[in-house]
Parts: C-alpha cells; structure tokens; sequence
C-alpha cells in the first residue's frame, strides 16, 4: 500500500481556447474527423493488449511485498512527470491487480482501454452497464499520482457519494486521498474534501463553489496570491484563507453528454434577494391582462422557438390598463416585457412537466432530460415569479445576480478534461469544436442481444396510452420485468393510474416521487416488476437480473415518446440488454406528442394524423421519417443557442479580459 502525499496546488484557470470562425471553422471541422477515426481505437487497443501482457507475465506471479514495491515505483514514476507509453502501461497492469485484489473486480479489456481513453483526455462513448464507474477509478488515480486536482462530476450526489464510496479502498491503496462533495456540506467539510487528490461531486457543486471563490477573491486571484495564501495558513492544513477548492485540473465527466451538451447554456447564478414589494402586484396584474388577449390577435406564439411577440392590438390592450401598474412598472417596456412573461409561463411551462410544486407550496424546476428536481434553481428575468403568479402561490423576491457563469464556459477552463458516457456520437463534432474532445466509440464486451421492436404509431395520444398498457400486461404475464420511460411527471402520473385501475402493481419513478430512486431501480429487473420512471433512471444505476429472468427474455423496455434528442432516447433503450444479455425494447409514438407539435409544420403534422385515423398505406413510414426529422430539428436549435452562448463567452473574454478575474 503507497502512503499519500500531500501537494499544494492552486493554478489560475485556463482561458478558453477560441473557438475557429469562417473557413478556420471548416478547416478546425476536418481536423476532428481525422482525429475520431478508427485508427484512434487501434491504438488504445494495442496499448490496452500491452498492459494485459505485462498484467499476466509479470505483475499478477510478483509477491504482495514485491508488487506493493513496484506499484510505488510506477506512482513515483507519474509524480515526476514521467508518461511515457512503457510507465502508462505498467501503471495500469498494476491498477488491474489492486481492483482485483481489493474489489474483487478484473477489468476487461474494453474498461482498460476507455481509461486509456480517458487518462490521454478523450471522451470515450461506452454502452451502459460496461463499467465506466471502475473505468474513471482506474484513470482517476493516475491524475491523482501526479498531484494535481482532480474533479470527477457526476450526475447527482447520490452518485458523487456511492462512487466515491466503492472505490473508497481501491484508492486508499493506491495512496490516493478519495473525497466527495455533496450539497448538504458546509464550508468546512467541503475545504477538507477539495484538499483530497481525487473528488467526486456534481458540475453544480463545482462551479457553484469556484464561483464563491471568485467572490472571495474579488481582484486577488493570480497563482502567486494564492501560494502566499496558503503559507500563511500553513498552521491549519485544511485552510486555503477561506477559500473552498484548491484549485482547478482535471476533470473527468461522467455521462459527460449531459452536462457537456444539454446542460451545456445553462448558467449557474450566485445570487442573493432583493425586496421587491412591488412585484407580487406587478406579477399578479400581468397574470390578468395576459388573460385578457387573444392568441394570434394580441400575439403570436412560436412553439420551436419558445417566443412570444407581442402584436400591436396587444401592446394597445395592454396600454389601455396599465394605470392598474405601479409607476416605477408603466413604461412601455416595462408592462409590455411583464405581461410577455405571464403568456411564456402560460404556454411554454406547464406543471409536472417543467415544474413541479412541492408539498411547502414552491415552485421547484424539473430537468427536463433527467427528470429530476433542480433545487434552489429559478428562472431569471421575472418568468419564476411569473409562474408562481400563474399557480396562484406566494411570489418570491427577486435576486441580484453577483456572478454567473455557463457550464460550457467552465469545462473550457480545464486544463484537462475527458468524459465517459453512453451517447457521444451523435455530438462528436460540437464535442470536438468546442471542448477539444475527441470521441471514441468503446466496443462493447460481449455483443449486443437487445432486440429492437418496430415501433408503434397513433394518430392521437390516447390510443397510444391504451397501447403501452397493453404491452405491459402481456409482458407482465410472462414474469419479464419492464420499465416504462416518459419525459414528464404528468405522463408517468397517467400510466401509473391506468394501471392501478387495471390492478396492476408498479412502481414510480419521477422527481415527485424520487427518494427511493436507486431501491426502485435495483428492483426493477425482478421477475413480474412494473416501472415507470421518467429519463431519470436512464442513468446511474445498474438494473440487475436474476438467471430465471434472462432465462425468460430479460428486461423490456418501453419509451413512450421520442425525446428532442435521440441520445436520450439511446440511455433509456440502452437499459435493457447491457453486457450481452438479452431484453427487448420497443418505442411508442403519437401525432400529439410534444416533439412532433413543436417542430413539425402544422399542416404536415394534421396530414399524417388524419391518414394514421384513416389506416392510409404509407402514414406509418411518414410518421417515424417525419419524427426523425423533428429530432434533428430540435438538436440543430439546441446547437445555434450553445453556439450563440459560446460567442458571447468569445466575446467576455475577448472584450472584457477583467471578468475572469472579477467574476471567473
């Protein structure tokens, strides 16, 4: 076992590199294809096929003291600096006995070569179930070895904890100092984890803590300051002059297409409240004039968007009541940006599909491509209190923005950074241009035996409904479990009482009902098991299954709605038939579902439901293409946002150099 050794490390941010515009873009676009070609897994392959050779000739007959000794020698090796192919494949050799000898746990060779992936900064896309847990681990404590941070982000604190938990004992033989930081830590107990080499948290945790740092800073946050810091709380090992983290590195993400991606535009705000008196009347006035006005004669609504525009009827409606405002709310900008707000809450966010509302009657924003609850998260600009307006439940105060930050932005100022995930491909370009991330495709360890039903398409989404209760029953008769993925609370609500009124006993998975999460995902490959869940058990949680199970087809998986992306779709599919064993998975759609409304033409979209009604050949072929096309519709809105984030971050750092220092 190596005794851990402490290094002081406290460097200022990397600046984001510039992202390539014109033709650079093009050029930038090209170099990343013939970066992610196949020769890349060739290599890894080779490196991987090495350090196995080395594992069975050499380190797996060495004695425990001899090993111990040679696995001191190749930490020493990393902390001086020293990654040469003949260290990198030694070193893993080495990691490969203790995770054997101390978890019990012989990595493939598929999880050797995505921590390869890993440790040379790669994002390496793995099929769920493939054991991208161990795989970081193993990457994670060469980072550790050589002394500086490393992050490992997560997608929840359940995680941060079990993980950093499970290979708790792998690290400590390692000598590597293993922590985690969650969100119910204070100060103290979050400087003591950040002091450790390797630490497990959420991207929120993360930069909500570098963004507190920033404040504490304020101008004084070059790396010289902050050595002078350090020695001078030298007494207190724990002490960085009431700083939080140590410093930034490495980072490895964990189902790094989330955060990296979807979560990408998402700013995380420190803010504190102001008193705003006058803004519950203010709420409450736009509610009723919003009510007032007309759809398509006061304003228009754009639905793939998520905009409204005021015409100028509605201007004059509003115009014409707004003596009932305060004075400080009477400009024309004002009252019209209020009331703009009342009709975004009204038909851009509906309850128990963007929010939910908590049993101490708060508003409480669910991620939409988990589905969990974000707490202590509001919409900015008003909407928050638009939509307690809307419900009719007490208005908060507004909040002060003192630093912001996107999580695009500070992934980008990582000196290192490497993701794992299950879905990659599909964003390896955005990947490449902006994060520098070349994505490799892991093979699997043993083939995939998940079939794929055709899927079934209604023209409304009651059929549908019916439909899905069906295949469950029929399923459920047989003993095989199924899980059934919805994207809102309010569609698993539905499944969960048509089945009840058929007397058929589930579970519930949502971010309502979320305290049992990881009980009612380990449960859900039982014989005979039932549940609904929303995308949020598409991640983090292995379903195990028993023999008499897979002897009877394994898991079936039903996904009741296409998602924006199709990669969501991919890790709520991927749940069944992980590591070669069988299972079944089929996807049900409707013409009513909320992909196809916000994104397919009106007239297109009627056409196709009344030949769906009517059982006209062809409807069928026209609703799936038609489907797939709002999907790609979807993703190419999500990328012009990302890509007008990251030209605003261009812009701070090209034209405003001081933000870094003031704000992060």
């Amino acid at each position: 076992m190596i005794t851990p050794t402490k290094q002081f490390y406290n460097a200022e941010p990397k600046p984001p590199r510039k992202v390539a515009r014109g033709i650079d873009k093009r050029v930038d676009w090209l170099h990343g294809v013939v970066k992610r070609r196949k020769r890349l897994l060739r290599v890894l392959s080779r490196e991987a096929d090495a350090s196995l050779r080395i594992l069975e000739k050499e380190i797996e007959r060495l004695p425990q003291k001899e090993f111990e000794s040679r696995l001191r020698d190749s930490s020493r090796r990393f902390k001086r600096g020293d990654q040469s192919k003949r260290s990198v494949r030694e070193a893993f050799a080495c990691l490969s006995r203790v995770a054997h000898d101390v978890l019990g746990l012989t990595p493939y060779r598929e999880q050797i070569i995505g921590a390869m992936a890993v440790q040379r900064g790669l994002f390496a896309e793995m099929a769920t179930g493939e054991g991208k847990t161990l795989t970081i681990g193993l990457a994670a404590t060469l980072a550790g070895w050589i002394g500086r941070p490393c992050h490992i982000v997560t997608a929840n604190d359940y995680l941060a904890k079990r993980d950093s938990e499970t290979l708790a004992a792998f690290y400590e033989f390692c000598g590597v100092q293993v922590g985690h930081v969650v969100a119910e830590m204070t100060p103290g107990e979050r400087t003591a984890q950040y002091c450790k080499e390797v630490v497990y948290t959420t991207s929120q945790e993360i930069l909500a803590d570098f963004l507190r740092d920033r404040l504490k800073l304020g101008f004084d946050q070059t790396p010289q300051c902050r050595l002078i810091r350090h020695l001078s709380h030298l007494g207190n090992s724990t002490s960085q002059g009431g700083l939080l983290q140590r410093g930034i590195h490495t980072v490895i993400i964990d189902e790094a297409d989330n955060i990296l991606i979807d979560e990408a535009v998402t700013p995380l705000i420190i803010s504190r409240k102001m008193p705003g008196n006058s803004l519950e009347l203010c709420c409450t006035i736009a509610r009723d004039l919003a009510l007032m006005l007309k759809s398509g004669d006061d304003y228009d609504v754009d639905f793939a968007y998520g905009e409204i525009k005021l015409k100028n009827r509605g201007k004059s409606a509003i115009a014409r009541h707004s003596h009932r405002l305060p004075a400080i709310w009477r400009s024309q900008d004002r009252r019209n940006e209020l009331v703009r707000q009342a009709l975004v809450a009204r038909h851009f966010f509906q309850r128990d599909t963007h929010y939910v509302i908590t049993a101490e009657n708060k508003i409480e924003i669910v991620d939409e491509l988990t589905g969990r609850i974000m707490p202590g998260r509001t919409w900015k600009q008003g909407l928050h209190q638009a939509i307690e307006a809307k419900e009719e439940i007490a208005i908060t105060d507004p909040t002060e923005t003192q630093a912001s930050m996107s999580f695009q932005r500070f992934f980008r100022m990582f000196h290192s950074i490497a993701g794992v995930s299950g879905t990659a491909h599909e964003s390896s370009s955005e990947l490449w241009r902006v994060y520098r991330l070349s994505v490799v495709s892991i093979p699997t360890h043993r083939p995939l035996a998940r079939v794929e039903e055709p899927p079934k398409v209604f023209a409304i989404k009651e059929k549908k409904y019916e439909a899905v209760i069906e295949e469950i029953e029929r399923f459920n008769r047989d003993g095989r479990p199924v899980l059934v993925g919805s994207r809102t609370v309010s569609v698993s609500e539905e499944l969960s009482e048509k089945l009840t009124q058929k007397g058929l006993p589930h579970s519930v998975l949502n971010a309502v009902r979320h305290e049992e999460e990881a009980a009612i995902v380990e449960k859900a490959g039982e014989k005979g098991q039932i549940t609904i869940a929303t995308n949020m058990a598409g991640r983090g949680t292995d379903i195990r299954l028993s023999e008499e199970v897979l002897s009877l087809g394994g898991l079936h998986v039903i996904a009741v709605e296409y998602n924006l992306s199709p990669r969501i779709d991919r890790q709520l599919i991927g749940r069944a038939g992980r590591q070669g064993e069988p299972g079944s998975a089929r996807y049900f759609m409707s013409m009513e579902d909320e992909l196809l409304v916000r994104f397919m033409r009106p007239a297109r979209c009627k056409r196709i439901k009344s030949l769906l009604e009517l059982g006209a050949p062809g409807s069928y072929s026209m609703a799936i293409s038609g489907s797939r096309r709002s999907q790609r519709s979807a993703e190419k809105l999500g990328e012009k946002q990302r890509e007008a984030v990251l030209r605003m971050d261009t812009w701070l750092e090209e034209h405003l150099s001081f933000t870094r220092r003031s704000s992060g």
